[in-house]
């Protein structure tokens, strides 16, 4: 739990700084990208920190290429 508060007050301090400067410049698309991979960001940290197990991105790759890999493979030879 100690973690999870840890990535919360680092997730404010972030907040904290960089919004203002995003409002300042009106850049509203960009503080929708911040808010958007902040917040995967702290879904993805809070369950590593909670032990949960994350998925590697890799692995949706794979999953999907590994299908054709076998066809074109058979096909080839």
């Amino acid at each position: 739990m100690l973690g999870v508060l840890g990535l919360l007050i680092v997730c404010t301090l972030v907040i904290w700084f960089e919004v203002p400067k995003l409002r300042h410049k009106k850049a509203k698309k960009e503080l929708w990208l911040f808010y958007t991979v902040l917040a995967i960001g702290m879904v993805v940290s809070i369950c590593k920190a909670l032990g949960l197990n994350v998925p590697n991105p890799s692995d949706l790759s794979a999953a999907i290429f590994k299908p054709i890999s076998i066809f074109l493979f058979h096909l080839l030879s």
